[in-house]
């Protein structure tokens, strides 16, 4: 924990020192050296407040978390994060009177600051990846395409060992576990097996991933009680506390009438070119499940030709699908067509961050394979959700529940305003805009909404 926290530190120091020199080597740049003495006296009394400001937008975006990212998603969150943090500075400049900064030093140092920041943070991590090196894991539990989808994804990251399906295989994969120093744990295992296997690696000192099972999720955000000298897990119920509803309604309040002020120019330009673009309406509504089950229309900008469905039913949009129009094809990889949906936030029908909406045909599908996707309905859907910035359109229905299971157990007003700013991120991320690789949901897979 002591070394966690000191890297921790080391890294926030590294990245203050480096947004702040971009800025004063743009002035070098801009004005020459010495720096007139008019312009720099303004920076030095905002340094505080920019490094203040580096804190809390790196750790919006995870950049200060253990969890493994890719290079690129972790360039791209650099990237958002120099660009927001020379936005707060042009308002700070404004509001403390610093207008020594000419327009110029913040387009020389965001250009700067991306190179500097994403040359230190890539480094970074591949020191991180090479001192770590790669580490070997056995993957048991799966069937069939299953087990070898979740070998793939964990060989991202591990060198794959071995693969073990079946129960019956576990004997088998002991001189495995024995070699590798991570053991990878899928649901469909026995709690029995779990047990044993989880027993041998903490008696090995290895390290287990372990998937988690729904029930996991839920036991998650349990508190530890007791009746008399008993030991209880006490569970509270999944739906939001009054005082919880009332700061998530006020912040859906404030936040979706700023919305709607800031991007109503970009609407009516969206509206224009839908209107002369393809025949039909510019809105497209279409039943959704909401909270406690309640149907609700949202409201989203077409992005299909007019009557997409009347011939072929409820299906979810695919790769390349026939029936997107040209704007659409724009639009939806920058979810611009969720835009309209801030309307139904301010009607009390949605929320900006929750699980996503399905309709009443895919719930009821889903809800059959999968009886706990039934507790997601215990708060408002979102425009976003921890399940939209974690995992990807082609995620599987039961990995994405697991997401929004997660956050409805763990529900905090920071956690939002998080999961607000990832979606900036997941904007720019191409694998995180696409859609199904199939046209039924029967497989699973939940891509976009029509």
């Amino acid at each position: 924990m002591r070394k966690s926290w000191l890297i921790w530190v080391l890294l926030y120091i590294v990245d203050a020192t480096l947004v702040n020199f971009g800025f004063y080597l743009a002035f070098l740049l801009r004005f020459g050296y010495p720096v007139p003495a008019v312009n720099v006296a303004p920076f030095m009394r905002l340094i505080p407040y920019i490094s203040l400001f580096i804190l809390v937008f790196f750790w919006f975006f995870e950049l200060y978390s253990h969890t493994w990212k890719r290079r690129l998603e972790t360039l791209y969150s650099v990237i958002i994060t120099v660009l927001l943090i020379n936005v707060v500075t042009m308002a700070l400049t404004f509001m403390l009177r610093g207008f020594s900064f000419p327009r110029s030093i913040f387009a020389i140092a965001a250009g700067l600051q991306i190179v500097l920041l994403g040359i230190w943070r890539l480094l970074w991590q591949m020191f991180i990846d090479r001192a770590e090196g790669a580490k070997t894991v056995v993957v048991i539990g799966g069937n069939g395409n299953t087990a070898q989808k979740l070998g793939s994804l964990i060989g991202r990251r591990y060198q794959v060992l071995g693969i073990f399906e079946a129960e019956s295989e576990v004997a088998a994969a002991s001189d495995a576990i024995s070699a590798a120093q991570v053991v990878c744990i899928n649901t469909s295992l026995s709690r029995a097996v779990k047990e044993e296997i989880i027993s041998r690696c903490l008696d090995d000192d290895k390290e287990v991933l372990l998937i988690p099972e729904l029930y996991d999720i839920l036991l998650h955000n349990a508190s530890l009680n007791r009746v008399d000298d008993l030991a209880v897990f006490k569970i509270e119920s999944l739906a939001l506390t009054p005082g919880q509803q009332l700061v998530k309604r006020l912040f859906d309040l404030v936040f979706a009438t700023l919305g709607l002020i800031l991007f109503l120019p970009c609407m009516m330009v969206i509206t224009l070119f839908i209107y002369y673009s393809s025949p039909g309406s510019v809105f497209y509504r279409q039943r959704r499940v909401g909270l406690n089950g309640q149907a609700f229309y949202p409201y989203k900008f077409r992005t299909m030709i007019q009557d997409a469905e009347q011939d072929v039913g409820p299906v979810l949009a695919g790769d390349n699908d026939p029936r997107i129009t040209p704007v659409g094809r724009v639009l939806r990889p920058l979810r611009l067509d969720e835009l309209p949906q801030m309307i139904n936030v301010l009607k009390g029908e949605m929320s900006f961050v929750g699980p996503r909406p399905e309709r009443p045909f895919f719930v009821e599908q889903f809800s059959s394979d999968i009886p706990e996707y039934q507790y997601r309905l215990k708060v408002k859907p979102g425009i976003t959700g921890l399940a939209q910035v974690q995992g990807r359109y082609d995620t599987d229905a039961a990995a994405k529940l697991r997401y929004d299971l997660y956050y409805i157990c763990n529900y905090s007003l920071l956690q939002d305003l998080q999961i607000i700013f990832q979606t900036l991120r997941v904007v720019l991320i191409p694998e995180a805009a696409r859609g199904t690789t199939g046209n039924t949901s029967k497989n699973g897979q939940n891509g976009f909404m029509l």
